[in-house]
């Protein structure tokens, strides 16, 4: 067609001219290289993508296309990639993709999909792990939140988790039920547990808790059951940074049996299910209560050996006491009698040879009356009068050795023992020796020298007597 000077065409001839160039091009299907950016299923069940290329370094797109797979393969090809990788078909997977490469007048390049190799789509997944493990090695922070102690006994904990999660309440309903009757106090941090935007949403409930830190004992992630792609979520480099670091430790249960998420990787403890995350506290109260019992008894036992110990020790000092005590009374006593009759024996002792000294006087006297009356009057006197002074002067001294000896044995007896500002307690009629004999609310009479009183026991205190 000319239009004055210049060859012109239809639009329509110029992608007819395309369309075969690129079908004499493209004879054949290729293997393309190429990340899902949009994926939609129409009501009949075709599959429209839009598939893209970026720089690795700086994520710049570099190459888009759109492309199709008709309901014909897609009900094929859909399973199969979920059956063997585990992942959904979804936005930011990698995938390695046999297409024919077409071209539209109307709806300009596409390809139409034939084919995915899920290996490829598996490998790269790993390739990406492993890289972002590296970097968290390379950085030094693999394994800090590991290295925090956790609680001997964690009983405040906070939840990242979706509220209407079947897993969070499976968590719930464990702590609450738990055998032993433990209280626990938790709080939920709700956040996006799967999809493009949850690594950012439980980042930031990260970043809440943290503003409360003090608050809590640990962290605890959990969600229900799903497939990989669900749990993609985890395999963020940013997410696992942020629990890596946290100064709480962090323990998960995000509902997968099989494969460990970077997030489980850096956590503090890695459990399968939320579960298995609720038994793992209780079972940590269970073990330190076992641990309490037995160091209770261990050290009641020591307490009785001990008691036991000092109690015997106690009675044997009471013993040489009383027994002591006892024994010098006896011996004051013993020698109070000797002394008496020691000086019993010689007053009589005396009485006697005055008595026979007197005799030998009246002989005397009667022999020689008729000589000298008068003298023998006057000696008999004075003898009488010595003698009389001597049993006097006897007499006295005796008495007041008695009397020292008296007193001494009074100083022993209870009455003088009162005088001197001591008391003694007696309960039931009994002299209360020991503390141990008493108990609270006791009647317990005291005597003092002045009279008695009775008072009622209130505390006891006692002492430690080696």
């Amino acid at each position: 067609m000319e239009a004055g000077n210049r060859h012109t065409m239809k639009l329509s001839d110029l992608q007819e001219e395309i369309r075969e160039v690129i079908q004499s091009s493209f004879e054949t299907p290729r293997w393309i290289i190429c990340e899902i950016m949009d994926i939609t299923q129409n009501y009949s069940g075709h599959c429209y993508l839009d598939l893209i290329e970026k720089d690795e370094k700086s994520d710049k797109i570099l190459a888009r296309a759109r492309a199709t797979i008709w309901a014909s393969s897609y009900r094929m090809l859909k399973p199969y990639f979920e059956t063997s990788t585990g992942y959904e078909l979804s936005s930011g997977i990698k995938i390695l993709v046999l297409a024919r490469v077409e071209f539209h007048p109307v709806y300009g390049l596409s390809l139409n999909i034939q084919d995915i190799d899920p290996s490829y789509t598996l490998g790269d997944v790993e390739r990406k792990k492993r890289e972002i493990i590296l970097r968290l090695e390379n950085e030094g922070v693999l394994d800090m939140n590991k290295e925090i102690p956790l609680p001997i006994v964690p009983q405040r904990i906070a939840v990242v988790s979706s509220m209407s999660a079947a897993g969070y309440e499976d968590f719930m309903d464990q702590l609450r039920g738990n055998p032993y009757g433990y209280q626990f106090y938790t709080r939920l941090f709700p956040a996006v547990m799967q999809g493009e935007n949850a690594a950012q949403s439980i980042i930031e409930s990260l970043e809440r808790i943290f503003e409360y830190e003090s608050h809590f004992d640990a962290v605890v992630i959990i969600r229900g059951g799903g497939s990989k792609s669900d749990l993609a979520c985890f395999d963020s480099y940013d997410l696992a940074y942020h629990v890596s670091q946290f100064p709480l430790p962090v323990i998960t249960g995000i509902g997968h049996e099989q494969d460990d998420t970077i997030t489980d990787l850096v956590a503090h403890t890695r459990l399968k299910t939320p579960t298995a995350v609720a038994g793992f506290f209780i079972d940590k109260l269970a073990s330190f209560e076992g641990e309490l019992e037995e160091f209770q008894a261990v050290l009641i036992n020591a307490t009785l050996t001990i008691l036991n110990e000092q109690k015997l020790r106690l009675q044997l000092y009471q013993q040489k006491y009383v027994s002591g005590s006892i024994a010098m009374v006896r011996a004051r006593q013993e020698y109070l009698l000797k002394l008496t009759g020691n000086a019993r024996f010689q007053i009589q002792q005396q009485l006697r040879f005055y008595d026979q000294l007197i005799l030998r006087f009246m002989e005397q006297l009667r022999s020689t009356a008729k000589y000298i009356p008068q003298r023998i009057a006057i000696e008999s006197l004075h003898v009488m009068q010595r003698f009389k002074q001597l049993i006097n002067n006897k007499m006295e001294g005796e008495a007041k050795r008695l009397e020292e000896y008296h007193r001494l044995v009074a100083y022993a007896e209870p009455g003088q023992i009162l005088k001197m500002g001591f008391s003694i307690s007696r309960m039931d009629g009994k002299a209360l020796k020991d503390v141990k004999n008493t108990s609270p609310g006791s009647i317990v009479e005291t005597e003092l020298y002045s009279g008695k009183f009775k008072s009622k026991v209130i505390d006891i205190q006692k002492k430690n007597i080696l």
